[in-house]
C-alpha cells in the first residue's frame, strides 16, 4: 500500500503549525474575548490559557516524539487505554473538524462582512467560498500548503507588525490592565473568567492537530520537540502582546468586539482596506491547514478500519482526494445549517474546545503510561489541574463528545465482530474441505 512520504522539514512544519494555530487565534479570539468578558476578564482569561497549555505541549512533543505517524491522536489514545480508543478518538476528532472548518470559514467571511457590507446570506456563501478554496488547494498536495503558509506567514507577520506598530500606543495601556487584573483591583467574575479561558482554548488547538501530520516530518527525534517549543514560544508571545493592544484599545473607547473585532485596530493603521485583504489572506492559510490535517485523519483511519476503506486510498499524486471530498461536502453542509438555524460561531469553536478538552484526557494517560521519571508526575498532575479547570464548566453539552466516543467504541466492536466472524467462517470452510479429502489407510 502507498505511503505517506516524509515531506516536511522543521522549517515547513514550523510554517504549519503556525498558521495553523495563530490564523483564526490572533485574528478571532481577542475581539470574541472581548465579547465575552470586561478588559480584566479577557486579559485573564489570555494569561490563563498559556499557563495551562505549557504542560500539555511537554506532552504533545512527547508523545508526538515516540509516536510519528498519520494515526496523530488515535495511536497516543491506542496507548492509553487500548485498540477501542483508536475508534472513539477518530471520531471525536472527526466531530470536531465537522464544526471546526465551517467555524474558520465563517471568521475569514465576517472580516470579508467588513469590506462588502455582506448580508448573512453573503457571509454565508463567502464561508462557502472559502471552503472550496482550502478543498482545491489541498488537492495540490503538500508543496502548494506549503507555498500558500509562506506566503500566509509573510503576510502574517507584516500584518501584526504593522498593527504592533501603529497601536503601540495601547500596550501600555494594556500592561496596566493586566497588573490591575493580576493584583485583584479590576472587576473580575471568575465564572467569566473560565468562559473567556475555555473559549480562547481554540487558540492552542493546533498542536494535537499537529500529530497528523508527524509521519511526514523529516528526522522526527530531532524535529518533533523543536517544532512544537518553537512554535509555542513563538505563538503565545504574539498572542499576549496582541491581547494587550486589543484591551488597551478597547479602554481608549475603540470597539472591538466580535469575530472580526482586530478590524477596529484598522482604523488606526494606513491602508485599512489592504489590511482586512492580508487578513483574510491568513485565515484562508488557516483553513488550509486545518484540511490537510483533517483529511490525514480520515486517510489515517481508513487505512485501518476505523473509517470505510474507501477514505484510506491515495491519488497517483500520493493525495487522500476522497478523504477531502468528504471534508468538503460536510463543511458545506454545516454552514448551510448554521445559517438556517442561526448558530453563532463561538457556539462552533466552544463545541470544538470541548471535544479536544476530553481529547486531552487521552492524552494524559497515554503519556503517563509511556512516560518515565519525575517529568511523568510534574506534566501529569499539571496537566490535569487544568484539565479539571477547563472542563468545570460545560454542562449538558458533554453529551456530544460522549457520543462520538460510544459511537467509535459501537464501531470498534461491530468491526471486531466482522473479524471473528470471518476467521470462524474461514475455519469452518477448512474443516470441511478437510472432511470431503479421500481416507488414506494402509492394506
Amino acid at each position: 500500500m502507498t505511503e505517506l512520504g516524509k515531506t516536511i522539514s522543521l522549517r515547513r512544519g514550523i510554517g504549519l503549525a503556525i498558521c495553523m494555530l495563530i490564523g483564526t487565534g490572533i485574528l478571532a479570539l481577542p475581539g470574541l474575548a472581548l465579547g465575552v468578558g470586561n478588559v480584566h476578564e479577557a486579559i485573564l482569561g489570555w494569561l490563563l490559557i498559556i499557563i495551562v497549555t505549557i504542560p500539555r505541549i511537554q506532552i504533545c512533543s512527547r508523545l508526538g516524539l515516540k509516536f510519528p505517524s498519520t494515526a496523530g491522536l488515535a495511536g497516543y489514545a491506542e496507548e492509553a487505554v487500548g485498540p477501542w480508543s483508536r475508534y472513539s478518538i477518530s471520531y471525536l476528532v472527526g466531530g470536531s473538524y465537522l464544526f471546526g472548518l465551517p467555524a474558520v470559514a465563517f471568521i475569514g467571511s465576517e472580516y470579508m462582512r467588513q469590506l462588502f457590507s455582506l448580508s448573512e446570506s453573503g457571509v454565508t456563501f463567502c464561508a462557502i467560498l472559502l471552503v472550496t478554496l482550502m478543498f482545491i488547494s489541498n488537492l495540490f498536495g503538500i508543496r502548494a500548503i506549503t507555498l500558500i503558509n509562506y506566503l500566509a506567514l509573510t503576510v502574517l507577520f507584516l500584518l501584526i507588525g504593522m498593527l504592533i506598530v501603529f497601536n503601540f500606543d495601547f500596550l501600555g495601556s494594556g500592561l496596566g490592565i493586566a497588573r490591575e487584573a493580576l493584583n485583584g483591583s479590576g472587576n473580575v467574575d471568575s465564572h467569566i473568567v473560565w468562559n473567556v479561558t475555555a473559549l480562547l482554548f481554540w487558540a492552542f488547538l493546533g498542536w494535537e492537530n499537529l500529530s497528523f501530520s508527524l509521519g511526514e516530518m523529516k528526522d522526527p527525534e530531532k524535529n518533533v520537540p523543536r517544532l512544537y517549543w518553537l512554535s509555542f514560544i513563538l505563538v503565545a508571545a504574539i498572542y499576549i502582546l496582541l491581547a494587550l493592544i486589543s484591551v488597551g484599545a478597547s479602554v481608549a473607547g475603540i470597539s472591538l468586539k466580535g469575530a472580526a473585532g482586530l478590524s477596529g485596530l484598522v482604523l488606526f493603521t494606513p491602508g485599512g482596506s489592504l489590511l482586512i485583504w492580508l487578513i483574510i489572506i491568513v485565515l484562508a492559510a488557516n483553513a488550509c491547514s486545518w484540511n490537510f490535517t483533517a483529511s490525514r485523519l480520515i486517510y489515517a483511519g481508513g487505512r485501518t478500519g476505523v473509517f470505510p476503506a474507501v477514505f484510506g486510498k491515495l491519488s497517483k499524486r500520493n493525495i487522500p482526494v476522497s478523504s477531502l471530498v468528504i471534508l468538503y461536502a460536510l463543511s458545506v453542509f454545516v454552514i448551510t445549517g448554521c445559517y438556517f438555524f442561526k448558530v453563532p460561531v463561538t457556539a462552533m469553536m466552544l463545541l470544538v474546545n470541548q471535544n479536544f478538552i476530553f481529547l486531552c484526557g487521552f492524552i494524559i494517560i497515554a503519556y503517563w503510561k509511556t512516560e518515565i521519571g519525575w517529568q511523568r508526575w510534574i506534566f501529569s498532575v499539571l496537566s490535569f489541574i487544568s484539565l479539571s479547570f477547563l472542563t468545570s464548566g460545560f454542562t449538558w453539552k458533554i453529551i456530544y463528545p460522549i457520543f462520538l466516543i460510544g459511537l467509535g467504541y459501537f464501531r470498534f466492536i461491530g468491526k471486531k465482530g466482522e473479524i471473528t466472524a470471518s476467521r470462524s467462517g474461514q475455519e469452518l470452510l477448512l474443516r470441511e474441505d478437510a472432511s470431503e479429502l479421500p481416507c488414506l489407510t494402509k492394506h
